[in-house]
C-alpha cells in the first residue's frame, strides 16, 4: 500500500516538474515573459481598486451586514476573472494565430503541430487564466475582515478599516514589485499605488457628498 502510495506521489512530483519545465519552454519560445508579468499587476490592480470602491461604496451606503458585502466582492470577483479570462483568450488566440501564420509563411512550412503550434495554443490559455485569476485573487484578502465579522470576531465598522487597509497595502507591493522590475526606487512606485488608491476612496466620498447636498 505504501509502495503505491509513493509511486503515485513521484508520478505526480515528475509530471508537475515536468509541466513546469514544459511551460519555461514554450514561455521562452513565445517570448511572454514580460506579457505575462503585464497581465498579472495590470489585472490584479484593477480587482484590488475594484475591492476597494466595493468597500467604500458599502461605507457610504450604510451596510451594516458583512455577509451582503462578501457576497458583493465575490460576485464581483468572478464577474472580473470570466470576462478577463474570456477577452484574453479570445485576443490573444486570434493573435498568436495570426503570428504562428506568419512564421509558416515565412518558413514556408506547417506548424500546427510543432513545438511552435503547441506553445501558441498554450500560451493563449496560460495568458487567459492570469488574466482572468489576477483580479479575483487580489480582492480575497480583503474579505477576511468581514468574514471575521460575520463569526462575531471584530465589528463591522472595524472590518471596513482593516479591508481598506488591506487593500490598500496589496497596492503598494504591486507598486513594489514594479519598482523592482523597473529598477527605479520601489517605496517611491508603491506610494503612487497608494495615492491612487486613496483618489478612488476620495472621488467616491465626494460623488456621495455630492448627492446628499
Amino acid at each position: 500500500m505504501n509502495d503505491s502510495s509513493n509511486e503515485d506521489h513521484d508520478a505526480w512530483h515528475k509530471y508537475i516538474l515536468k509541466t513546469i519545465e514544459r511551460l519555461r519552454t514554450y514561455v521562452d519560445i513565445t517570448k511572454s515573459k514580460s506579457l505575462l508579468r503585464r497581465y498579472f499587476v495590470m489585472n490584479a490592480f484593477d480587482g484590488t481598486m475594484t475591492s476597494l470602491g466595493i468597500i467604500i461604496g458599502a461605507y457610504i451606503s450604510h451596510i451594516s451586514h458583512p455577509e451582503v458585502i462578501v457576497s458583493v466582492k465575490i460576485v464581483g470577483g468572478i464577474a472580473m476573472a470570466i470576462s478577463g479570462f474570456t477577452g484574453t483568450y479570445m485576443t490573444e488566440s486570434a493573435e498568436r494565430a495570426n503570428t504562428l501564420n506568419e512564421l509558416e509563411d515565412s518558413m514556408l512550412t506547417d506548424l500546427f503541430d510543432s513545438i511552435h503550434g503547441d506553445a501558441s495554443r498554450y500560451m493563449s490559455f496560460f495568458a487567459a487564466l492570469i488574466d482572468g485569476s489576477a483580479p479575483f485573487l487580489a480582492s480575497l484578502p480583503s474579505l477576511l475582515p468581514f468574514i471575521l465579522s460575520i463569526f462575531g470576531f471584530i465589528p463591522v465598522y472595524f472590518a471596513y478599516f482593516a479591508s481598506v487597509m488591506i487593500d490598500l497595502t496589496i497596492l503598494f507591493l504591486l507598486g513594489v514589485f514594479l519598482g523592482r522590475i523597473s529598477k527605479r526606487n520601489a517605496v517611491y512606485s508603491g506610494l503612487k499605488m497608494i495615492i491612487a488608491g486613496i483618489i478612488v476612496a476620495g472621488l467616491a466620498l465626494l460623488i456621495h457628498g455630492g448627492f446628499e447636498a
